[in-house]
């Protein structure tokens, strides 16, 4: 059944919204009618606060055009920070800045990523500093090994692999080699982690006093490390890092005088050192 009383409130409402639509109607027309030339005084200023409004507007216009152009806002200072392999010159030319380049004009963000175009810059971060100066605050790569591809490429220690070797790069760093053999394309996400992982075993292994000329991984999943004062290779297998170090180290303790004796040293298996003699001739 329906609710008689409800249905009277919603008729009452809007007749009550029409009644009120009408009733402002009514006032206006009488207003317009009784009054004419205050309404026409209230025409009048509105058409003078919109005039008003759109001179301000225009002038404020006039004004940013002027500042975003005026010389006195072109950039005549690039600092650079933080750079130590990459010469501050060789910044500014990868950031495009012409002689007259306006502050303004200048988009810090799409700067940032011209400069990281280097090979050598990990992250940059551009900053406007008025009126005429722009600061370059860099982040260079740090390597931690060599990698051998096609050619030589610096990684690093978080497996990245980011530039080409020129001629007056160092190669004093262990050699990674293998990679392609073992079957890990070079940008894959996983070689990443294998190279973080082979990179962080090669620091500690040369916090032990041995140090090494290079890593290669095996096709069976392992890594082998060539040290540079022992002529023996040490097969390390994968993964358990510390026991293995613990038994590396121990054989070098009882036999680093004996390394001739000695074709290569097996630690892969758990618990165990496998020492393969030379064949006497």
């Amino acid at each position: 059944m329906i609710d008689q009383r409800a249905r009277f409130r919603r008729f009452g409402y809007r007749r009550a919204g029409l009644a009120g639509s009408a009733a402002a109607a009514c006032a206006l027309a009488l207003a317009a009618w009784l009054y004419p030339e205050a309404l026409a005084g209230v025409y009048r200023q509105s058409r003078v606060v919109l005039e008003a409004s759109a001179a301000i507007r225009g002038t404020a216009r006039d004004i940013s055009e002027f500042v975003l152009t005026h010389p006195h806002f072109t950039v005549r200072e690039v600092k650079v920070l933080g750079a130590q392999r990459v010469k501050g010159e060789d910044i500014v030319v990868m950031s495009g800045l012409g002689p007259h380049t306006g502050i303004w004009s200048t988009d810090p963000v799409e700067l940032g990523r011209k400069v990281e175009r280097h090979p050598w810059v990990k992250r940059a971060l551009v900053r406007r500093e008025l009126p005429a100066r722009l600061t370059i605050t860099v982040e260079e790569w740090s390597p931690g090994g060599i990698v051998t591809l096609d050619r030589l490429y610096y990684v690093a220690d978080d497996g990245v692999i980011f530039k080409a070797l020129d001629e007056e790069d160092s190669v004093d760093l262990p050699f990674v080699t293998g990679l392609r053999a073992a079957g890990l394309a070079p940008e894959a996400p996983d070689t990443r982690k294998k190279l973080s992982q082979v990179l962080e075993l090669a620091r500690t292994v040369e916090r032990t006093g041995l140090d090494l000329s290079e890593i290669r991984f095996g096709s069976g999943g392992g890594v082998v490390l060539y040290p540079v004062s022992y002529a023996v290779p040490f097969h390390m297998g994968w993964g358990d890092w510390d026991d293995k170090l613990r038994r590396l180290q121990w054989f070098l303790r009882e036999f680093r005088e004996q390394g001739a004796r000695f074709r290569a040293v097996d630690l892969s298996f758990k618990g165990q050192v496998v020492a393969r003699p030379r064949k006497r001739a």
